[in-house]
């Protein structure tokens, strides 16, 4: 009976020699790879840059541009009678000095496309910013625009500077109110025979001050297919410079007057006008502008066109000639 008390006590320790063991393996395992995961390096955080553009953008945020003062018409070779005046405001409303602004302004009119020019601006301690064009020696209608200075280095596209973009009319009349001028504008009838000097487009610059104007001394059909020189040169042996200009051209049917399913009438006339300065004799305006109108009968439909015709190429010869 000594014995096999003997033999499980000696059992009992070794199997609690094993578990010990066992449990001092498994915390040096964890302990173990404890250790290894502290030693592992960190996962590396990338941070993106932002690009220039995106910081310009950035920088640009809430800005308002306005101008708080626009010149008044003038005319050709005569200069503005005030400056361009700009105010650059923050998201508050507040005046930002030391602001970069971009102003491009019209320099030049090329038969009626016009050429413009790039001024760099910076507002004061009011936020303020003017410009003075040069007299021009040109006539137009067109405008300025002011939006922030964008640096040549940067690729901004055009519809993230749209929202921070403003206008203003620039005005020049021409100065055919002053020199005045000698008329070559003929009709044509439907069937595409030329019918007379267009009486309209006279009157109507009357209206506008061109009190020094008529009919050329040679305007008849025969000279319809000469050329703007011989037609000017011609003109010229009886009058010189006593006018300032020849306004010449034609008023034509597109096609024939349209009769419309409901009983309407519609009718589109084509106006090709030039201008040659009588003292240079260089064409110095050429345009052509296209009119749709409808009208109860042939007669409203043709009158309506011509009116509505005469009012643009008119508008047109003031602020192109």
């Amino acid at each position: 009976m000594k014995k096999r008390k003997l033999f499980i006590k000696k059992a009992f320790i070794t199997s609690l020699l094993i578990v010990l063991l066992v449990s001092c393996a498994s915390t040096q395992k964890d302990e173990t790879q404890q250790s290894n995961k502290k030693s592992e390096p960190a996962d590396e955080i990338t941070v993106v840059q932002p690009s220039p553009e995106e910081l310009f953008l950035d920088s640009i945020k809430g800005i308002k541009l306005e101008f708080t003062k626009i010149p008044p018409k003038t005319k050709k070779n005569k200069a503005f009678a005030s400056a361009y005046e700009l105010l650059v405001t923050d998201t508050e409303g507040n005046p930002v000095p030391d602001f970069e602004v971009a102003l491009i302004y019209p320099v030049k009119n090329t038969n009626n496309e016009i050429t413009g020019n790039r001024e760099r601006l910076i507002t004061d301690e009011n936020g303020l910013a003017s410009f003075m064009p040069a007299t021009p020696d040109f006539a137009c209608k067109s405008t300025v625009a002011a939006y922030p200075f964008v640096p040549d280095n940067l690729i901004i596209e055009n519809e993230d500077i749209e929202p921070f973009k403003v206008t203003a009319d620039f005005l020049v009349e021409s100065d055919v109110a002053q020199k005045g001028a000698i008329m070559f504008v003929f009709e044509y009838t439907e069937s595409g025979k030329p019918s007379k000097n267009s009486y309209e487009i006279l009157s109507a610059l009357r209206k506008k001050g061109v009190s020094q104007i008529g009919n050329a001394p040679i305007s008849d059909s025969s000279y319809i297919t000469a050329s703007k020189q011989k037609i000017y040169k011609d003109n010229y042996e009886y009058v010189e410079d006593q006018f300032g200009y020849l306004i010449g051209g034609t008023i034509k049917f597109a096609n024939p007057v349209q009769a419309n399913e409901d009983g309407s009438y519609t009718a589109t006339l084509v106006a090709d006008i030039y201008g040659i300065d009588m003292k240079t004799g260089k064409v110095v305006y050429e345009e052509t502008n296209e009119y749709t109108s409808n009208g109860t009968n042939w007669n409203k439909a043709v009158e309506s066109c011509k009116e509505k015709l005469t009012a643009i190429v008119v508008d047109s010869i003031m602020y192109g000639l």
